[in-house]
């Protein structure tokens, strides 16, 4: 495992980018850009990212939790303990975090694809994941320093 972890790090980093650039770019950039278009130009403009971040994002999301997993234990485990170090403790809050898009995730997946259905959450489901995925990054870092 610790030859391979490197790679899953790198899997990992390039499936986070792509995630949070995406929700960056549809809370941030994308409203501003919707602003300027007319009513036609920006239903075509939404249809064609919303189709092409259906076939990308679930198998991002899926690389981002498998890797992480494999990560996870090299930290924490019964063997070395859950909270016994800050490192630990930031670790599992970051856990706690992902969980949380995870299951935003699940839930939007279900509604597009299980149960054809739009979903509840539209309006609020990628600024909430945004600001959770922007305090999983400041943990990541302030994990090997506090």
């Amino acid at each position: 495992m610790a030859t391979l972890y490197p790679i899953i790090l790198i899997i990992h980093l390039f499936c986070a980018i792509i995630f949070v650039g995406y929700l960056f770019f549809d809370v941030i950039i994308y409203p501003n850009v919707k602003k300027m278009l007319g009513a036609e130009i920006e239903s075509k403009v939404s249809s064609a990212i919303a189709k092409r971040a259906r076939k990308i994002m679930p198998t991002c999301v899926l690389l981002l939790l498998i890797t992480g997993l494999l990560m996870l234990f090299r930290y924490v485990g019964f063997d070395v303990g859950f909270f016994h170090s800050n490192l630990q403790k930031l670790l599992m809050i970051k856990v706690f975090l992902a969980c949380l898009i995870f299951i935003f995730v699940a839930i939007s997946l279900s509604c597009a694809f299980i149960f054809k259905c739009r979903n509840p959450l539209s309006n609020i489901i990628h600024p909430l994941a945004l600001s959770l995925a922007i305090f999983i990054i400041i943990f990541a870092k302030l994990m090997f320093y506090i």
